[in-house]
């Protein structure tokens, strides 16, 4: 047996394996094969790739190449047992401290966004008059059975970074004839802080279902909106709207809702409000296409941009007779809850904006009546 380290091609007198140039250079298994071959010897590996890409076509050498280890005689190796576990082990190990680097990103996103929502509101209120300034008001509403009352709860466990069980903020009820929601009632979604740090909240007005699609008016709008100068009751004005709307159930009802949206968004806009198109149980929708079809027809009857996807926390999805079930925490819903609760903050920055520049110019109209 002859063996050219600088050529690092051997040649045995019984076994010769006759290989093509053109095989050797385009196949990558026999180019693996040399890896196993050579034992990782890296000094070995490195000079049999070198020889491979440059050596010229008509190689001599090239006609008959023999990949094998010197120190086995000449037979070609296979790799052991022992290798082929190591390397199972660190392909998982590589793969879990990839999932693990994932989450971590994850995690650090969602507290990110969560740290962004208190300093918007703590920044709102030192503009409206420090502690007495009211919490940011967002009124949630929708037709029924379609997740107004699970998103205020999803928001609220979003915005408080809770885990286990889900807590229940507003009435829920499984689908049916009649809706949880019967009158409006605030729920104080309180952001999650640290010690020392100023407690930062957001008023999440849970208003009742609008009648069905094919029955909704204008006045049905109005009485959902409440009044212009306070809240029913207990429940605070409205600065920002969140419309939820199914992408699931019927699709006959759901088309109806879409073309319902004109009318709602123009008594919206009337009241001087911004407002956000929630379309939940987005897992419902199967394809992308069909997710950005509708998207793009919500979008166009509604005029605005601010339509987001999201599917609910819910405490109907999962069931145990012994102990309540520990909800596990969705990175896309928490973000997508989080991210639409800084855009009502916005809403509700340039809606207080807008209020104070109208109060001087309203009050010198009375004046100038008065005087007349």
């Amino acid at each position: 047996m002859a063996y050219d380290k600088a050529k690092v091609t051997w040649t045995h007198p019984e076994k010769r394996i006759k290989m093509k140039q053109s095989m050797v250079a385009k196949n990558p298994i026999l180019i693996l094969s040399t890896v196993f071959a050579t034992s990782f010897d890296l000094d070995l590996l490195y000079s049999s790739t070198s020889f491979l890409h440059s050596s010229p076509p008509n190689h001599p050498q090239f006609k008959y190449i023999l990949f094998f280890n010197p120190r086995s005689g000449g037979r070609m190796l296979r790799p052991s047992l022992p290798l082929l576990v190591k390397l199972a082990t660190a392909a998982v190990t590589g793969a879990a401290a990839l999932l693990a680097f994932r989450r971590l990103n994850r995690d650090e996103a969602v507290v990110s966004l969560r740290r962004e929502i208190r300093d918007a509101l703590l920044s709102l209120r030192r503009d409206n008059g420090g502690a007495a300034a009211t919490p940011p008001a967002v009124l949630v509403t929708g037709f029924r059975a379609h997740g107004k009352s699970s998103f205020v709860n999803t928001a609220c466990r979003a915005l408080a970074g809770e885990a286990g069980p889900l807590l229940l903020r507003a009435e829920t009820a499984p689908p049916g004839p009649g809706s949880a929601t019967l009158a409006r009632g605030a729920v104080r979604a309180v952001v999650a802080w640290g010690e020392g740090e100023e407690e930062a909240m957001v008023e999440l007005v849970d208003a009742p279902a609008l009648p069905e699609a094919g029955r909704l008016r204008r006045a049905d709008v109005e009485a959902a909106l409440g009044g212009v100068g306070g809240g029913d009751g207990a429940a605070p004005a409205a600065e920002c709207v969140v419309l939820v709307l199914r992408c699931g159930g019927p699709e006959k009802e759901r088309n109806l809702a879409v073309r319902k949206l004109p009318d709602i968004a123009s008594a919206i806009r009337e009241r001087g409000l911004q407002f956000v198109v929630v379309l939940t149980y987005k897992k419902a929708v199967k394809t992308t296409q069909q997710a950005e079809e509708l998207r793009r027809e919500v979008a166009f009857r509604a005029r605005t941009d601010c339509v987001y996807f999201m599917e609910n926390y819910t405490s109907s999805k999962r069931h145990n007779i012994s102990h309540p079930p520990a909800l596990r925490n969705d990175f896309e819903t928490h973000f997508t809850v989080l991210a639409i609760i800084r855009q009502c903050i916005e809403f509700v920055k340039l809606y207080r904006s807008h209020s104070s520049q109208k109060m001087p110019i309203e009050s010198n109209r009375l004046r100038l009546i008065n005087r007349q």
